[in-house]
């Protein structure tokens, strides 16, 4: 017998022919198998038959009608219904429609229903408690009133919506797993406006076998049962190509219009037709598309064939598909991350979403392979599935040899419609130039005559290749393994036969007999250890067409030696780059006219050429680390150079006069040249951005005139005079300054320079303690004024002057690798300082209250560091948005407090003035209050909700300001680039999950500017805390529209919220989300806004309750902090008093909201700001334990003023050993002031 989508209960006599049979006739047009009692096959055991349909459903809806509870048939098939979602909750769903009786009626049994149960109590007296409870529980679930809707057809249509969308949740298929709903699919679910009036076109597009079908049928699935009409045509270009276009046309209208259309032309399509299209809100997905003109075939130009709200999406390989279709809305469907591709290679290769036992290595290395492409994981998968580890390593290694058939085969589509020129490009950045800079691949293919800027935007838009934030042209190691494979197509067994040379071991072959040919274009050669090659004098006399030539020697080996020499090299080079280049000069025939970029790093060159050579083209010119090099070439031949770089050219004498001459040069490098001891020019090239004379320890001269220059980065290194130049005296508005330090720069003028950096004074030995020489520099004119000021490295710096505080204009500040043991609290008094970064100072012992002050506060890898002292004391109307410390493994518990408390006290006072709307600080979408932190104990104290799990499932409270998030991440390596946050879903009134928003906490590289290296290792486990107001905001206010909607529609809505965290995994990262969290921000009772000066005031006195009192924050621990007290009718910010205890781990009780009773007898004094006083002079109140006095009833502590002692202690000081409730009065101002006199 066949299962059941749907399980109609009804009374047939009520509503067989009316109301029911147009229920089921709507549910059986949207194709849900659905049972209805006239089903049953005569001649049946019909009770028998029925449980059987009851136990075989997914979905039951009982219609509860006038005469329901009559029937005893019907009461006996809610028993088995709602036993059925008894034993599987999470299963069976049962949705009650309540046709013309109130719910109220049949859960209480009143009315038609009680009459009906009095005839009951003869026949049926032992069940009727049983009825009468199943009755009750199902009048209590959500359902469908009758009452709340204008027709019987607008009731039946929702309840099939509602039916549809319950089912689509409860059928999991692969498209639906979590490896596939990740954020692709919630990108594209963003976009994606079900209540809007226009017509929205959604394209996705990226290179074959991403996904870009699957989550579109993600989407479809999800969205496509609440519009009119819908249609999902995959390969659509295949079915035109097979078919015509005419063909496609005819079975998309048949679909949406649900009947047989055979319309001969497009030209001419009947009106009624199209009249009943752009009546019909639609959702289409066009999977598959090649050209724009058949886009608009199907959906008309402009989207004019279609219905208002109606919603298109195209997949596509192409890009430029979408943007002539005139598509706004475009997502580019990325790779899945590593926890998702082992999930979904798994359940091909096993059957389940981890590998089994003595797998999981093999299954990495599949999965490094695929890169995150979905088609490749799932081909491997399959392939491998029911093989040994035998075969499994086997067929791994043949992969790196000969790329899958199946997969190389989707991939070359893309490939296959580019033409010559793109094709050339194409196989030049797989072979030679990926990870290049594009507008130098640009201008060498250029230069190669194939129209470079035209055809790499093709292969942008077929997803061939990308642009990465660096401006360098990547790809996806599976199309660049496309690539190379195509190209050894061109001649299998004969390597010197093929156009690019990139395998080793074929270049060592082809080199070293000489077996290269005029087609070879490209060769390239990344040594390793073991790369040894002679090369004879003519080795590249055959390959007259070699255009691209790099050997490359990461190892310092010295790959390629020319024993005898070289000859000659081929003129049609534009790319020349050989590490360790053997000879002392070029050959003297060499005359490149095309060549582009030349390097000879570390090479054994004396001198490039003799007298002028001619390379128009040239633009980089790299001799790096030459050591031998004793004569700068003379580049006049060479106008069009942007850069030259002779570091570490230690034997070089002199600079060229002609590389001062050159006016498109950008970046000049001399660093290192140790020989050097002049630079002079009276003029220099007025494109020039960088020059770096740094460590040029016997420069004894700079004249260098940089009067036609603007925004320069300038790097000096300390002269033996100890005196700057006096050219660069009269230097202004400098971009970037770096030298050694020395109080040789107090000469420096105003407005100098935008940022200066400041490094040790001498690399070769220990100097004297600088402090005093930054003490006397930095009230100099140049650093009045500098908004950037670094001071790196400087190891023998011992502290930082107070004086830096006359910095009126400084921004950013940073410490790196400074002996400082602590930082002046001067800094809190610069006005303009929006970050501080701390790097590597392991000396570095305490903080001063400064992070208040600070809206970006970085501290990182100051293993030393002990102390953060607390500055919630100090008047501030802003919250900090962000505050790092991170691998500062020695924090004492009590700085760790004092930093989260101040954490927690930022993040709300964040959220209150977000919701006040009265602070700029939270204008953008983007702002946000973030914290990292190490993991100590301390955050269970404020935060209810916590899960070792990666997420939260809880019903959502009323009456919040937003949430704050936290997560720990554990020890380990984690990627630079490496993304966090956390994703919020909805249950709406119909149980089904909506993604609301993903709140992603950025990455490292934005945390942590002047880290370097692919990855930091954290030494201990980290707090990562953060608060989002625009995500907050989104969320609420999803939650309150379906409120809204549940309100219209009289039924009842508990909003449950989940919260899932994740981390994006990059390549060098390890660590995992060991804990993760958050808590409700609460407003405070009354409206109070914050001051600058005088903390907190509001306009109930009863009511203007301590900030952090509502929110349950208070920190246990062996000293516990208060910082605010009520005066009056407001708050004022103090200076922390504590409460101490004879046993340092015992006895400390935190004051809580719930610990203060507010109580009208008069013989309960408040406590005001003028009984507590904090000077040295006057009366100080002690509270003994003595003093308090004990109610039996309500164990509450009351104060009376007669318990108060005052002297003249310094300290405010609480010996408490059990503290249990505090009773004020608000309003017993008199009686003190009676006591008082």
């Amino acid at each position: 017998m066949a299962s059941y989508d749907v399980f109609i209960s009804f009374r047939g006599d009520d509503t067989r022919s009316g109301f029911t049979s147009h229920l089921y006739e709507a549910l059986c047009r949207s194709y849900c198998l659905t049972y209805i009692d006239y089903r049953i096959e005569k001649g049946n055991n019909v009770w028998e038959e029925l449980v059987k349909a009851i136990k075989k459903s997914t979905l039951f809806l009982v219609v509860f009608s006038d005469d329901y509870a009559s029937s005893a048939w019907c009461l006996n098939e809610l028993v088995e219904i709602m036993e059925c979602h008894k034993n599987e909750p999470d299963n069976v769903v049962v949705i009650p429609v309540f046709y013309k009786v109130e719910p109220s009626q049949v859960r209480k049994q009143t009315g038609s229903y009680a009459t009906a149960f009095a005839k009951h109590m003869k026949k049926d007296k032992d069940k009727i408690q049983k009825w009468k409870d199943v009755l009750s529980q199902a009048a209590d679930l959500s359902g469908f009133p009758s009452t709340a809707y204008r027709s019987e057809s607008v009731m039946i249509e929702e309840i099939a919506r509602v039916v549809l969308g319950k089912l689509n949740h409860k059928h999991k298929n692969e498209i639906t797993n979590n490896f596939i709903l990740d954020e692709n699919y919630r990108s594209i679910e963003s976009l994606v406006k079900i209540d809007s009036a226009e017509v929205q076109v959604i394209g996705l597009w990226g290179m074959g076998g991403i996904g870009k079908t699957t989550l579109a049928a993600a989407i479809f699935q999800k969205f496509s049962i609440q519009y009119e009409g819908s249609c999902f045509f995959e390969n659509v270009t295949d079915e035109s190509k097979r078919h015509g276009i005419n063909y496609v046309c005819n079975k998309l209208l048949s679909k949406l219009l649900r009947e047989d259309l055979d319309i001969d032309t497009l030209k001419v399509i009947p009106s009624m037709v199209m009249t009943r299209l752009k009546r019909m809100k639609a959702f289409i997905v066009l999977d598959d598309v090649h050209t724009s003109e058949l886009l608009q075939n199907l959906i008309g130009v402009r989207h004019c064939w279609l219905g208002a709200g109606s919603t298109v999406i195209v997949t596509t390989r192409d890009n430029h598909v979408l943007k002539k279709g005139g598509i706004h809305k475009i997502h580019q469907v990325k790779e899945m991350n590593s926890k998702n591709s082992l999930q979904l290679f798994s359940l091909n290769a096993f059957d389940k979403v981890l590998p089994k036992e003595g797998y999981m290595d093999l299954s990495k290395r599949a999965i490094d392979y695929a890169k995150g492409n979905p088609l490749a994981l799932k081909v491997l998968g399959s392939f491998l599935c029911s093989k040994n580890q035998l075969e499994w390593n086997c067929a791994l290694a043949k992969l790196k040899e000969i790329p899958n058939a199946e997969i190389d085969r989707i991939l070359r589509w893309s490939y296959n419609e580019l033409d010559e020129k793109e094709k050339n490009i194409f196989l030049d950045i797989a072979c030679f130039l990926r990870g290049h800079e594009r507008n130098r691949i640009t201008k060498i293919l250029n230069e190669c005559g194939f129209f470079a800027d035209i055809g790499i935007r093709h292969l942008l838009d077929k997803a061939l290749i990308r642009v990465d934030s660096k401006n360098c042209i990547q790809m996806h190691d599976l199309i660049q393994e496309m690539g190379k494979q195509i190209v050894r197509e061109e001649s299998l067994k004969t390597p010197g036969h093929r156009s690019r040379l990139c395998d080793l071991k074929e270049v060592c072959d082809v080199l070293k007999y000489d077996r290269g040919t005029e087609t070879v274009e490209a060769i390239i050669l990344d040594a390793t250890e073991d790369t040894h090659i002679n090369l004879s004098p003519k080795a590249f006399a055959k390959m007259l067409n070699l255009r691209l030539l790099a050997f490359r020697d990461h190892k310092a080996v010295r790959p390629v030696n020319l024993p005898q020499g070289l000859d000659l090299l081929p003129e049609n080079l534009r790319y020349f780059l050989w590490d360790g280049y053997p000879c002392k000069s070029l050959p003297p025939t060499f005359c490149p006219e095309m060549l582009v970029e030349l390097f000879l790093r570390y090479s054994q060159v004396e001198k490039l050429w003799d007298g002028v050579l001619t390379l128009p083209n040239l633009e980089i010119l790299d001799v790096k680390y030459s050591q031998k090099l004793i004569e700068c070439p003379n580049v006049s031949g060479s106008p069009n150079l942007k850069e030259v770089d002779f570091s570490g050219c230690v034997s070089l004498l002199e600079v060229d006069s002609s590389i001062f001459l050159l006016q498109k040069l950008e970046n000049l490098s001399l660093r290192k040249c140790t020989s050097l001891k002049i630079l002079s020019s009276n003029t220099c090239s007025p494109a020039l951005l960088n020059f770096d004379a740094t460590n040029c320890i016997n420069l004894q001269e700079f004249s260098v005139s940089f009067a036609s220059v603007d925004r320069l980065c300038l790097s000096l290194p300390k002269f033996g005079t100890n005196e700057l130049p006096s050219s660069i005296l009269h230097f202004k508005n400098l971009w970037f300054f770096d030298c050694p330090i020395s109080e040789s720069l107090v000469n420096l003028p105003e407005n100098f320079a935008m940022c200066i950096w400041l490094v040790s004074e001498s690399l070769l030995k220990v100097e004297r303690d600088t402090s005093i020489t930054l003490s006397k520099i930095l009230p100099s004119p140049a650093f009045l004024t500098v908004k950037m000021l670094i001071i790196d490295h400087v190891s023998i710096l011992s502290e930082i002057p107070d004086n830096i505080s006359l910095l009126s204009s400084l921004e950013f500040l940073s410490l790196n690798g400074i002996a400082i043991r602590s930082l002046p609290e001067s800094i809190k008094y610069l006005p303009q300082l929006e970050s501080l970064d701390v790097y590597n100072c392991n000396k570095l012992q305490s903080i001063p209250a400064l992070s208040q002050f600070i809206p970006y506060f970085t501290v990182c890898k100051c293993e030393s560091l002990e102390k953060v002292l607390s500055s919630t004391n100090e008047p501030s109307d802003k919250p900090k948005c962000g505050f790092i410390l991170l691998n500062c493994i020695k924090l004492d518990p009590r700085s760790y407090q004092t930093v989260l408390k101040d954490a927690i006290a930022g993040i709300e006072l964040g959220a209150r003035l977000n919701s006040e709307n009265e602070d700029p600080f939270l204008e953008q979408d983007d702002d946000i209050i973030e914290y990292f932190l190490p993991a100590m104990s301390g955050m269970e104290n404020w935060s209810r909700y916590r899960s070792t799990q990666v997420s939260v499932t809880l019903e959502f409270p009323s009456n919040l300001l937003g949430f704050a998030y936290y997560l720990v991440l554990s020890q380990g390596h984690i990627g630079y680039d490496v993304g966090f946050g956390c994703e919020c879903y909805l249950d709406n009134s119909s149980c089904e999950r909506i993604h609301i928003t993903s709140l992603t906490k950025g990455n490292f590289s934005n945390m942590l500017n002047s880290y370097d290296g692919p990855s930091i290792y954290l030494m201990m486990n980290h707090l990562v805390l953060w608060y989002d107001p625009a995500s907050c905001e989104k969320i609420m206010e999803a939650v309150e529209e379906i409120k809204a909607i549940s309100d219209v529609n009289n039924t009842s809505y508990n909003p449950k919220l989940t919260f899932r965290f994740f981390i994006d995994e990059s390549l060098y990262s390890e660590v995992m989300i060991v804990e993760c969290g958050f808590h409700w921000i609460y407003p405070f009772e009354g409206s109070a806004v914050p001051k600058r000066n005088d903390g907190f005031d509001s306009d109930d006195k009863e009511e203007a309750v301590l900030l952090t009192n509502k929110l349950e924050q208070c920190v246990v621990g062996t000293q516990s902090n208060l910082e605010v007290i009520i005066v009056d009718s407001g708050f004022h910010w103090m200076h922390p008093f504590n409460f101490e205890s004879d046993d340092d781990e015992e006895d400390i009780v935190p004051l809580e909201y719930e610990d203060f009773e507010f109580d009208d007898e008069e013989d309960i004094v408040p406590l005001e700001y003028e009984d507590f006083d904090f000077g040295d002079e006057e009366d100080t109140v002690h509270l003994e334990y003595e003093d308090f006095e004990f109610d039996d009833e309500e164990d509450t502590v009351h104060l009376e003023y007669e318990d108060f002692e005052f002297d003249d202690s310094e300290d405010i000081s609480y010996s408490l050993e059990r503290l249990l409730h505090i009773g004020f009065d608000g309003d017993m101002l008199e009686k003190r002031e009676e006591n008082c006199n």
